[in-house]
């Protein structure tokens, strides 16, 4: 009876992941089609190369928030406790949404850029939803409870592109990010109404926003786990620069609609969300979590560079389908890795830098991805596969050494 409540009460939580991953997944697959054509955004005479590079990074700019503002946002939790730190934030987000909408209206990346940023950094509220359910569930049921928030993002990255690509091919681009608005009205309200604080603020708990930024420093020096870090920062940029440049790569291609890009990126969504939640339990049981890691690394890098044999758009959904699905599964171990590597005593600061890796890993790969198109459009599918191959061998020797008693400490 108590997980029942539990659930219940931490329902406006999942609400919150589910809507902040909507409205990521707006961005990524509208602003790609939105600048890769002659929308007003670019000079009519702009190149696909330069396109692709003024793309890649506005695409960096809201991870860039989330790296930022995610040890600060936590820390401002740990102090305030976490409704009032989350009901701000939603606020923030709400304006961060009228601003985007604005900069699509007028067709200026300025606005566009600033409300990222400024989007990104409030939602950084994923970190809160993370730590009241840690605040209120015991070690057993953290992991079911948990795998609920990675649901409801995957369910934003489904219901956001199918929505929101329908509603900007017919009513315009801006009217998915003005929708947002109301949505996270309803958000703010619901979590005001049923969310009840999990940690009530402490006075002896001290808001440190530098020393929360500075602690990420820790992953080149804890010599025990930084290749572990290492290779999970390859593999995080390589995954995400995949996620963002084969829709890029597509559009050039075989110049997709809109519709058909948010019809393909949420169709891969569903893809990554089976890999998750049905595949990746069982392999690991099967091969072990090294095995499955290295296979899936590897396996992930070569689909990806397969991307840009084929000539018919169809071919997608076996190339991009296994790169998805081998990458999920690449994906997922990353932090299983690292958390088995520590004791229970480290595993809130190891996790931490761990997530500020991942975001900050994906900010970069936009950013390097936007500039690799701008040389090849096929480019950055060709660079990020073979990324993932040297993660893949890395971690694969990594394992090799430690069974001949080699620590990581030495290398």
């Amino acid at each position: 009876m108590k997980q029942d409540v539990e659930f219940k009460a931490l329902l406006p939580l999942y609400l919150v992941t589910f809507i902040g991953f909507c409205g990521y997944s707006l961005m990524i697959t509208l602003f790609i089609p939105m600048l890769m054509g002659d929308n007003g955004f670019l000079d009519p005479g702009t190149t696909a190369e330069r396109r692709s590079m003024v793309l890649g990074m506005l695409l960096a700019v809201y991870p860039l928030g989330q790296f930022l503002g995610s040890p600060v946002i936590g820390a401002l939790s740990d102090r305030y406790g976490r409704r009032p730190v989350l009901l701000v934030s939603l606020f923030v987000t709400m304006a961060a949404y009228v601003l985007i909408s604005l900069g699509i209206e007028w067709r200026s990346l300025a606005p566009l850029a600033a409300g990222c940023l400024i989007g990104g950094l409030a939602e950084s509220n994923i970190a809160i939803a993370q730590s009241a359910i840690s605040d209120v569930t015991g070690p057993d049921e953290r992991p079911r409870l948990f795998a609920w928030v990675y649901s409801s993002s995957s369910l934003g990255y489904i219901a956001g592109p199918v929505a929101g690509g329908q509603l900007a091919l017919y009513l315009g681009w801006s009217l998915p990010f003005w929708l947002m608005v109301p949505l996270l009205a309803v958000t703010v309200l619901w979590t005001w109404l049923s969310f009840r604080e999990t940690l009530p603020p402490g006075t002896d708990r001290q808001f440190k926003a530098f020393a929360a930024l500075t602690n990420l420093g820790t992953v080149f020096t804890d010599r025990p786990i930084r290749l572990l870090y290492l290779i999970n920062f390859l593999i995080y940029l390589g995954l995400f620069g995949y996620f963002r440049m084969v829709l890029v790569y597509m559009v050039d291609r075989w110049h997709t609609t809109v519709d058909q890009t948010t019809l393909i990126y949420s169709g891969l969504a569903v893809i990554s969300a089976i890999a998750s939640f049905g595949a990746m339990a069982p392999l690991a049981k099967l091969f072990g979590l090294h095995r499955l890691a290295v296979a899936a690394a590897v396996a992930a890098g070569l689909a990806m560079m397969s991307v840009t044999l084929p000539t018919e758009l169809s071919s997608i959904w076996i190339t991009g389908g296994l790169a998805t699905f081998m990458g999920t599964l690449a994906l997922a171990s990353c932090p299983t890795l690292l958390a088995n590597a520590v004791s229970a005593e480290r595993q809130g600061r190891v996790m931490g830098n761990n997530q500020a890796l991942q975001v900050g890993a994906e900010s970069l790969s936009a950013m390097i991805g936007g500039a690799l198109a701008g040389v090849f459009i096929p480019l950055p599918l060709i660079a990020f596969g073979l990324l993932l191959i040297a993660a893949g061998f890395m971690l694969a020797a990594m394992h090799r050494l430690r069974m001949l008693g080699v620590s990581e400490a030495s290398i």
